[in-house]
Order: C-alpha cells, then sequence, then structure tokens
C-alpha cells in the first residue's frame, strides 16, 4: 500500500504541472491570436480555447484534492484514484481541444499568407500526427 500511494502521489503532481503548464499556454495563445486574428475561424478557436482553459482548470481542482486526500491518514484509495482519472481525463479532453484550435489557427494563418498550397493542408494533419504520437509514447 505504502508503495502503490507514493506512486499516487507522484502521479499527482506531474498531472498539477501538466494543467497548469497548459492553461499557461492556453491564455498566451488567446492573447496573442487576438493581436493579429486571423480572416477567419477567430471564434470558433476562441471558444474551443476558453472550453479547454475550463477542463484544464477542472484538472487541476481534482489533482488538489487528491492531493489532499493523501494527506489525510486515512485516505480512501478508490476515491483518491476517481480524482485522479478524473483529472486524467479532463487533461485529455482539454489538450485535444488545444489541438483542434491550434490545427485551425495554422491552416487559417496560412492559407492568408501563402495560399492554397499543399502545405496548408498538410500543416493541420502533421500537427494531430505528431500531437497523438507524443502522447501514446507519454502514455507508455
Amino acid at each position: 500500500m505504502e508503495e502503490n500511494s507514493q506512486n499516487t502521489i507522484l502521479n499527482v503532481r506531474d498531472w498539477i504541472i501538466l494543467s497548469t503548464t497548459m492553461i499557461a499556454a492556453t491564455l498566451t495563445i488567446l492573447a496573442l491570436i487576438w493581436q493579429v486574428p486571423p480572416t477567419r475561424g477567430i471564434v470558433t478557436v476562441t471558444f474551443l480555447l476558453m472550453v479547454s482553459f475550463i477542463l484544464f482548470v477542472n484538472s487541476v481542482s481534482a489533482n488538489s484534492r487528491a492531493a489532499f486526500e493523501l494527506k489525510l491518514e486515512d485516505f480512501d484509495e478508490i476515491k483518491v484514484n476517481r480524482f485522479v482519472s478524473f483529472a486524467e481525463y479532463t487533461f485529455g479532453m482539454g489538450f485535444t481541444l488545444v489541438i483542434i484550435a491550434f490545427s485551425i489557427l495554422g491552416y487559417v494563418y496560412l492559407l492568408d499568407f501563402i495560399g492554397h498550397l499543399l502545405y496548408a493542408l498538410l500543416l493541420p494533419i502533421v500537427f494531430l500526427v505528431v500531437a497523438w504520437i507524443m502522447i501514446i509514447i507519454y502514455n507508455t
């Protein structure tokens, strides 16, 4: 049980760090895209990034609650695992929305600057494939 609770503590801390980093990245991207908005898609991208922001905040909240529960002397391992899995799912959903928003942004900006070329079509596809490969590698 001691080894399992130590692994859970490490997992909780990792998700808190990842979620807070993504909150900062999401807010930074939101601030930057409104400085030089693309010709179209700004409302959709803003909506996706704001929803992902809410999901990342929920992830931090669930992880903080799990960390608090672990500090109690008689913590319920099932309850802690529920908080951690909720945090993982909300982080995954938020990250997926960020990837979709970045793909839309990249595609629209490329269309604005270089026109209808193969590069503009390949960017979102390559971005999504690389992001999901990194997620798969991270989860194994």
